[in-house]
């Protein structure tokens, strides 16, 4: 749902100054660390095994089947990432984390191989959607959130009705009507509570920075420290 509500917040705060041009051209906003992006990433992978298999919340209920599909998704998403991203570090290190958002609902009913295949599945929804959202729909969700949580968690939801079921090698006991209608209500409900939400924090205190604010980075505008020293900038 998450991903949703930051779609509305990214609709309603608008596109960063200079990011498309009235003549139609684009301008690039390379990453600023490739390393911390690649760390940031790597990060979220190894916490996401005890957040997905610990959210059982009891040791005797833990599964090594949501460990094992845990780990198929992320391998399947990060060569679909890597393949259909062209080795774009950006699209490699956000592979991963993908397909994990995507497997989360059916790790725990759907066979190792499902995983594998909701992993490849979502990391090429990513890289996709991403390009799409950037260059054709304009829409400037600088680091993907949408297309990331908000898709390849609906598309996680809705696997889960397919690769569940037992003649797939699933656990069974899951319906793809349900977890159709499910999925259809969370989007909802999260687009109506972010537009909601951020839209009266647009109208009472305003929610983007100034122009030169943006230039100089959050960091130095809100936050009064660089990110990085300038000895250590990658």
């Amino acid at each position: 749902m998450g991903g949703w509500m930051a779609l509305a917040a990214i609709i309603l705060l608008g596109a960063r100054h200079g990011r498309y041009k009235n003549d139609g051209r684009i301008t690039a906003h390379p990453p600023s660390s490739i390393p911390f992006l690649a760390l940031g990433s790597w990060i979220l992978i190894v916490g996401w095994f005890g957040f997905n298999v610990m959210s059982a919340q009891r040791l005797d209920a833990i599964s090594g089947l949501v460990a094992i599909n845990s780990l198929m998704a992320m391998v399947g998403g990060t060569i679909a990432a890597k393949v259909a991203g062209k080795d774009d570090p950006g699209f490699l290190h956000n592979g991963p984390l993908a397909s994990l958002v995507a497997i989360c609902a059916g790790s725990d009913v759907v066979h190792p191989l499902g995983a594998f295949f909701i992993g490849i599945s979502a990391g090429i929804i990513f890289v996709k959607l991403f390009t799409y959202t950037q260059n054709k729909l304009r829409v400037d969700d600088v680091l993907g959130v949408w297309p990331l949580h908000g898709v390849c968690g609906a598309f996680g939801g809705l696997a889960v009705g397919i690769f569940g079921q037992q003649w797939l090698g699933g656990m069974g006991g899951v319906s793809l009507i349900s977890q159709f209608l499910g999925t259809v209500l969370a989007i909802v409900i999260a687009l109506a509570g972010g537009f909601l939400v951020y839209g009266l924090l647009k109208v009472l205190m305003g929610i983007r920075l100034t122009e030169e604010e943006e230039f100089n980075g959050a960091d130095l505008s809100i936050h009064r420290i660089s990110a990085n020293s300038e000895e250590n900038t990658f």
